[in-house]
Parts: C-alpha cells; structure tokens; sequence
C-alpha cells in the first residue's frame, strides 16, 4: 500500500475519533455539589460552570430572573403548571461578562428546574450559538463538518433574556405535555422518583 495513502487514512481516523470524543463531551455531565443558591440540599446531576479568568462565574442563582413566567399554581386535579427554575449558567461564558465576541460564540448552557410535586431535579443542557460562533467552534476544533443535536439554539447574537426565554418556554412545553403521560409532570427522561432533594 502507498505510504501517503496509510497517512491519510490515520490523519482522517484520527479527526473522526477527536470529532466523535468532542460531540460526546457535549452531552457529559457529572455528580457534583449544586450550583450556588440552587436551594438543592444533596448532589444533582449537574455541569459545573467553568471560569477562564481569576473570578469565579456569576451564575443565574445570583442575579435577577430576567424574564417573566407564569407563576407556579396548581390544577383542580393536584398537578402543577410548570416546575421551578432554580439556576441558569454557561459553561464557561458569565453571565455579566458575556462572551468576548458577542456576535461571534458557542458555549453549553444550563438550566436547573424542580418539580414541585416530587421535588426532583433536573438538569437541561442547551448548545448556545451564534452563525459566526459555530464557524468559530469549527475553525477551533478543526472539523469539517459539525453534528448539532436537538437541544441547540441559534441566536444571532449574545442576549440572556432571549435564550433564557427560548429554554424555558421549550422546558415548560415539555412539562405540560407529560401531563398525558404515565407519570405526569415528570421532567423529560425520568422514569423513577429522583433521590436527590
């Protein structure tokens, strides 16, 4: 076999196995301590924010909510409306700061919610993203090509309110359709009372 041949072989194996560990650690997540002023007393299956610069990252716990949502009431059958949203946060943009580029980033965003009726929590996991950012995230990484999976947001430039509001309307839309399910208003992918909380 021609040895340019065999390089090329090992240099295209090697970007899949970097694209394919990248993409996985999209989706990680770990057992740690709760974010602060999470209100979550025991472990939560959570991302810890990760700062670049000397100060720690201001997470949403800390700040103002910047949007409105319904308050939290309870239907005639028992049910709640939608859960509670205790923190929000990047993984490694603040939320004062912002990102250096607004018009140009990518970052995981989280947010954490509790249902009210069992006390569970849950963590979602967005991909955050401008046009520019995801060049940005493809010229960083060196990919060819960039598989985006269900929970992304393209947004066209940096605004908290905006993707805080686009999160928690397509959290409490899947709140409300597990109403018809057989463990009604349980966060998405729970399958068994939480023992967390």
């Amino acid at each position: 076999m021609d040895p340019v041949k065999i390089v090329i072989f090992v240099v295209a194996f090697l970007l899949l196995l970097l694209l394919g560990r990248k993409l996985s650690a999209f989706s990680e997540s770990t057992m740690i301590a709760p974010p602060p002023g999470s209100g979550i007393d025991g472990p939560a299956i959570v991302a810890a924010p990760r700062t670049t610069g000397k100060e720690p990252a201001v997470v949403g716990a800390d700040l103002p909510f910047p949007i409105n949502v319904p308050e939290i009431k309870r239907d005639a059958d028992g049910r709640y409306n939608r859960p509670e949203f205790l923190n929000y946060y990047f993984e490694e943009t603040d939320l004062v700061r912002g990102p250096e580029n607004p018009a140009a980033f990518y970052d995981d965003f989280y947010l954490l919610v509790r249902d009210m009726e069992n006390s569970h929590t849950a963590l979602y996991k967005y991909f955050v993203a401008t046009p520019a950012g995801l060049q940005k995230a493809m010229d960083d990484e060196h990919l060819p090509a960039l598989y985006l999976e269900d929970q992304t947001l393209i947004v066209s430039r940096w605004d908290i309110p905006l993707i805080l509001d686009t999160a928690v309307k397509d959290i409490m839309k899947s709140y409300a359709e597990s109403k018809n399910d057989k463990n009604p208003h349980a966060l998405p992918g729970d399958d068994e009372p939480s023992e967390t909380g």
